[in-house]
C-alpha cells in the first residue's frame, strides 16, 4: 500500500493552481482559434456582418485565455485547507479529502490513470484531464516508497516543469 496524507503546502496549492489555469486558457485559445477561422470564413462568403461578432468573440475568448495564461496567481490559500489521504493499493486508488463540514470520498480504478506528472515537490494522477488530477505531495508520504509509487505508474510517469 502506497499512502499520502496531511495538508498540502501553500507552494504546491499555487503551483496546482497555476497548472489548472494554464490548461483552461488552452481550451479558451483552441475555442478562440476556432471563431476565429469562422469569422475568415464569414467575411470571405460575404454574410453580411456575422464575421464582425465572430471576430469579437475570437478576441475576447483570446484575452480571456492570456489572462488565465498570464495573470497574476493566488498569493495565499490559507483559508482554502486542502487535506487529503490518498491510498493507492492494488489496482485500486482511494481519495479522502477532509472539510471542516463533510468528508469527501472517491474511489477509482488505476487502469483509468491516463497520466502522472512528477514535478520536484508533487505528483499529480490525471484520469481525465489535468482540472481534476489528484495530488500526491512527496512530503506526506505516509507508507510506501516512491520507488514503488513510480513502478506502479511505469511508462505513464512525465516530468513537468511549472
Amino acid at each position: 500500500m502506497i499512502e499520502f496524507y496531511g495538508e498540502v503546502t501553500d507552494y504546491t496549492k499555487r503551483r496546482t493552481d497555476k497548472l489548472r489555469k494554464r490548461y483552461f486558457s488552452n481550451w479558451l485559445f483552441a475555442l478562440a482559434l476556432i471563431i476565429f477561422v469562422v469569422a475568415l470564413v464569414l467575411l470571405i462568403t460575404a454574410a453580411g456582418l456575422g464575421w464582425l461578432y465572430a471576430m469579437i468573440f475570437a478576441v475576447l475568448l483570446a484575452a480571456a485565455g492570456a489572462f488565465f495564461r498570464f495573470g497574476p496567481i493566488k498569493k495565499n490559500f490559507n483559508k482554502a485547507k486542502w487535506l487529503f489521504r490518498v491510498q493507492i493499493e492494488g489496482d485500486r486508488l482511494t481519495w479522502v479529502q477532509y472539510l471542516p463540514d463533510k468528508t469527501i470520498r472517491k474511489e477509482k480504478n488505476l487502469n483509468g490513470v491516463k497520466k502522472v506528472y512528477r514535478t520536484k515537490y508533487c505528483y499529480y494522477i490525471v484520469f481525465n484531464d489535468i482540472a481534476n488530477a489528484v495530488v500526491c505531495e512527496r512530503c506526506l508520504l505516509k507508507r510506501g516508497t516512491f520507488e514503488r509509487f513510480e513502478y506502479t505508474f511505469e511508462g505513464k510517469i512525465r516530468n513537468l516543469e511549472i
